[in-house]
């Protein structure tokens, strides 16, 4: 762990490179030295359904989750939730800067008492 998803309003994909941005994310979070390389997974999805606002069809929006097991201090969270944010950002800037995208990044601790796997690589 962490897992990172990146969902996006439909068309988002228009304003930005969501291939580069997912890739950014990941290369980010794996190469950052705060977690195992090894574990890091992300993908990304478009909500085929979604609202963003008033609705206007030039509307969009790009949220980040990563979700992580427990036991990090409260800096490191921040530090890779940020680190998530500016990889995002780097690659969004000109939609950004177009207006009428929102971009977030959230962290979630997984509860290992709920979360069940097996993982087998060879």
């Amino acid at each position: 762990m962490p897992h990172i998803i990146i969902d996006y309003s439909r068309g988002a994909a228009e304003r930005v490179a969501i291939e580069e941005l997912t890739h950014a994310v990941h290369r980010r979070v794996r190469d950052g030295g705060l977690v195992k390389p090894t574990v890091v997974r992300t993908f990304a999805r478009e909500a085929t359904v979604s609202c963003v606002g008033d609705e206007h069809p030039d509307n969009h929006f790009v949220q980040i989750i990563v979700r992580m097991a427990p036991g990090r201090p409260a800096e490191v969270k921040r530090e890779l939730l940020k680190s998530v944010l500016e990889a995002a950002r780097d690659v969004a800037a000109s939609a950004l800067e177009a207006g009428r995208l929102g971009l977030r990044a959230d962290l979630y601790e997984s509860d290992p008492n709920f979360a069940f796997q097996d993982i087998v690589f060879a």
